[in-house]
């Protein structure tokens, strides 16, 4: 097969990727999931029904003396998979959030179906609050039972959860209703104004939408975390963040439809370390510029890495006629790349669906020490916006060997409108100088 044969192939392949994500549309404002919701009160409503005031006629949340409060333990709560015991977690997080002890949420061994779920403060209790997952919490399939877009949302500083246990979105039959630009499917675990927090040692599998959105926050960790969705899933990205400042992902596994992880706008002082992706589109910084009040993204470090299967690597994507805004200090580092279609990429022309350039400037970005395979002749590529274009790029030490069906072909790097640096050993070779 002849490079632009291949050339032909791949992009047909990426533009069906994109479409079964609903983004071509221009009208389809996808990324203002990213948070800017209102804050539900402590005790709102939840899956669209009346929370009990007060704990007055409802099912109340059962506490030990060790402030456990324990979901099987409220009144009707069965963890048999078709019982549904939204109130129960709902009422469980209230009684537990207005403590003045300490207080955690247990969700016990067994199958605990809910809709939408609302964790909200000011909370009394001391922080941490914890949630211990050690069941299986279980969304209910139809979307409608999430007017919010969203799962379990929790808005609260101090927050801890953990325990090994599993949140299944349950999102394999909302899948098949995703239309090109539709509406947005649920996101599973949302993640608001929780500075201090963390997430450890939970599966998180078939979300709907978005599996983590961790939005407005700082100081977060998420650790240990294991994100499962079909390689087809439209917009099941694994970890998105925006406006974070300060957090930790690691040790974490990752197989989704969209981007493994998900950088956004505002995102200052990150790292990614020792995530295992794939399949998925890779470890992305934006898509930058969508929106006008968008702000700067800098000092990014994914390090330590494994993808395998994934449509890009190391990629940070911009949006064209975005607002000007700056991503600096950036690096991919030690990394292992497995058949990827485009291992190493910037890509400015993002859904170039507009005639105006990306106004966003990249610089300062490092690829360092990243091995792998490619299924395309392209292993770097620079295509960088020609009203500002990229300044200080450095590529060191990439090695990539083909596993693509052509033959006879030569990997090579392309440069556009990019001000690059390349040395150590470069197979294939970096672009000539500009």
């Amino acid at each position: 097969m002849k490079t632009f044969e291949m050339k032909v192939i791949l992009s047909i392949f990426l533009l069906v990727s994109y479409v079964a994500n609903g983004i071509e549309d221009g009208t389809c404002n996808l990324y203002d999931r990213r948070g800017l919701v209102e804050t539900p009160a402590a005790g709102d409503a939840a899956g669209g029904a009346a929370a009990p005031a007060g704990g007055a006629a409802g099912p109340a949340g059962a506490a030990g003396g060790d402030g456990v409060f324990d979901i099987s333990k409220c009144p009707n709560a069965k963890g048999d998979g078709s019982t549904d015991v939204t109130q129960s977690v709902q009422k469980s997080w209230d009684d537990a959030c207005h403590s003045t002890a300490n207080a955690k949420i247990l969700i016990p061994q067994g199958e605990w179906l809910t809709g939408e779920l609302n964790f909200a403060g000011p909370c009394t209790a001391p922080q941490p609050i914890s949630i211990e997952i050690i069941g299986t919490l279980k969304a209910k399939p139809d979307c409608g039972a999430f007017p919010s877009g969203m799962w379990i949302n929790i808005f609260q500083t101090g927050v801890k959860i953990f325990g090994g246990g599993t949140l299944d979105g349950q999102g394999c039959e909302a899948w098949k209703t995703k239309s090109p630009g539709g509406k947005a499917l649920p996101d599973s675990l949302c993640i608001t104004q929780c500075n201090a927090s963390s997430a450890e040692n939970i599966n998180i599998v078939n979300s709907k939408g978005f599996n983590v959105k961790l939005v407005e926050s700082h100081d977060f960790i998420a650790d240990h975390l294991n994100i499962s969705c079909a390689f087809d899933s439209p917009n099941t990205d694994g970890i998105h963040l925006g406006e974070i400042t300060n957090a930790t992902i690691q040790n974490t596994v990752i197989g989704t439809g969209d981007d493994c992880i998900s950088i956004g706008d505002n995102s200052v002082d990150i790292l990614v370390n020792n995530v295992t992706c794939g399949p998925g589109h890779g470890i992305s910084i934006g898509s930058l510029g969508r929106y006008p009040d968008e702000k700067d993204v800098k000092n990014i470090m994914v390090q330590n890495c494994k993808l395998m299967n994934t449509t890009n690597g190391a990629r940070i994507k911009t949006m064209h006629e975005s607002p000007a805004l700056t991503a600096s200090n950036i690096t991919f580092q030690d990394l292992t790349i497995e058949n990827a279609f485009n291992p190493i990429i910037i890509d400015q022309h993002y859904f170039a669906d507009k005639p105006g350039p990306s106004k966003v400037k990249i610089t300062g970005v490092t690829f360092k020490n990243i091995k792998g395979t490619s299924l395309s002749q392209e292993v770097v590529t620079l295509n960088c916006s020609d009203a500002v274009p990229c300044e200080g790029i450095t590529v060191t030490d990439v090695d990539f060997k083909y596993t693509g069906n052509c033959t006879n072909t030569t990997l090579v790097s392309v440069c556009a409108n990019a001000k690059a640096t390349f040395g150590g050993v470069m197979n294939p070779p970096g672009c000539p100088p500009a």
